[in-house]
């Protein structure tokens, strides 16, 4: 055993690609590791503390936060990577200042407009859309959210363009979670559901503020040794990308979110609660794969840019076999012990132990195929992820209005589980058509 081991790391070494993504997901790896544990730490605190019905509130207004902060974005989210990581990698500084200077100004403005918005229309959507009028207060304690998670998103993936990883993976994984489980006990005592709530709303600012000294300290350091040169870019250029992956980011939503709206809307509370905390578990097995990711995207980025196609090809195989058989084994795992994990989060939960097996055939797909839409995207081939993307989503949209009705959870979960396993299939069909390569394990070109 010990020899074939050592006969995997040599093979690896000697591919020098995967060998950094390796050593970079192994940092990336240890810190989302750390962020997946205090968000199930979390996530059971708030489970015990509220139960099925004000985990329902808090997950229901975390996710219309998550979608506002989407269209706050416009999709710059992805295109300041793709920018940041291209020009970085020539020493392109002033474009590298401007593509992030813009990106925080459009996506500031448009932030704050929308969280003034939710803040003064909370009241109708809590009635009019949830027919919840105890959704109104979260909604306005969750809208102060708004403009600091955009911001904070910006700035993570600024320093994920620039290789910056274990910086971008505090911002995404750790600080917010952090803050929240330092702070959820005392303002659930005082305040019930909605203090759960303003914890992660107070985290996220705290969040925003560490991100924005991150991102001076490693552009500071980067700069100081380099020549800077003179932008070549205007903002069309960058709207010219963030567009289509706008549209790629508010239809992901819908993959991400829609299952949770619409339990919102045809369930109750208790229905929302117990789906999410199922899904959060799913989610943790896939934390190696966004810990890739975060290596995998700005790679890509400057392979494409150098015209190195074979070893973009054999980086992203390798990778997606490495995901494969890391998902497998752990969604065995899961499955197996799928009543007792649930049973953790209290007598409430445990119903949601079948919505956690079917969730964990999605994470297993959504694995093996990798890294697929980064790569299409660090490509240049927005439109065609958006594409994927919107097609899928329409699915999980038809799906989620004919079985949720009627099934409630179980509906919700199987079309969610239909709209991923369909998106990853189209992404990896593109990236054979129009890249030339599978980029899932196990095939060839």
């Amino acid at each position: 055993m010990k020899r074939r081991i050592s006969g995997i790391i040599s093979r690896a070494r000697a591919n020098q690609h995967l060998w950094e993504v390796m050593k970079g997901s192994s940092s990336a790896l240890m810190i989302r590791t750390l962020g997946a544990l205090i968000g199930f730490a979390v996530s059971v605190m708030i489970a015990r503390l509220l139960g099925a019905e004000g985990s329902g509130i808090y997950y229901l207004a975390i996710s219309v936060a998550t979608i506002a902060a989407t269209f706050g974005r416009l999709g710059f989210d992805n295109t300041v990577v793709r920018f940041v990581a291209t020009h970085a990698s020539v020493q392109e500084w002033g474009a590298v200042k401007f593509v992030y200077c813009t990106a925080m100004k459009v996506v500031s403005v448009v932030s704050a407009l929308i969280s003034i918005t939710l803040f003064l229309g909370a009241e109708w959507v809590a009635n009019a859309l949830f027919d919840k009028p105890y959704m109104e207060l979260p909604l306005k304690l969750v809208s102060v959210s708004i403009l600091p998670l955009s911001i904070a998103m910006i700035q993570a993936e600024s320093l994920r363009g620039l290789k910056s990883i274990p910086a971008s993976q505090w911002i995404k994984t750790v600080i917010t979670s952090l803050g929240t489980l330092l702070l959820l006990y005392p303002l659930v005592w005082l305040m019930g559901a909605n203090g759960a709530v303003t914890a992660y709303a107070v985290s996220i600012i705290a969040t925003a503020l560490a991100a924005w000294l991150m991102w001076q300290r490693v552009l500071k350091s980067r700069c100081d040794t380099q020549e800077v040169s003179q932008n070549k870019y205007s903002m069309e250029v960058l709207f010219r990308s963030s567009w289509p992956l706008f549209g790629v980011a508010v239809t992901g939503l819908v993959m991400q979110h829609a299952a949770t709206i619409f339990l919102g809307v045809w369930g109750n509370a208790e229905d929302v609660g117990v789906y999410n905390v199922a899904n959060r578990i799913a989610a943790l097995l896939l934390f190696p794969l966004m810990a890739m990711i975060s290596i995998l995207t700005p790679k890509f980025a400057a392979m494409h840019k150098l015209g190195k196609t074979e070893d973009l090809a054999r980086l992203a195989r390798n990778s997606s076999k490495m995901l494969t058989i890391f998902a497998l084994f752990a969604a065995i795992l899961v499955a197996v012990s799928a009543d007792w994990m649930m049973s953790i989060f209290g007598a409430d939960f445990k119903e949601g132990a079948t919505i956690l097996r079917i969730l964990l055939i999605g994470v297993v797909i959504n694995a093996s195929t990798g890294a697929v839409a980064e790569l299409l995207m660090m490509c240049g081939r927005e439109r065609l992820v958006g594409l994927g993307v919107f097609s899928s989503a329409a699915l999980t949209l038809l799906l989620c209005a004919i079985l949720i009705p009627k099934y409630g959870m179980v509906g919700a979960v199987i079309a969610a589980t239909s709209g991923m396993a369909v998106q990853n299939a189209l992404m990896v069909l593109a990236v054979k058509s129009k890249l030339g390569f599978w980029p899932v394990a196990y095939f060839q070109k």
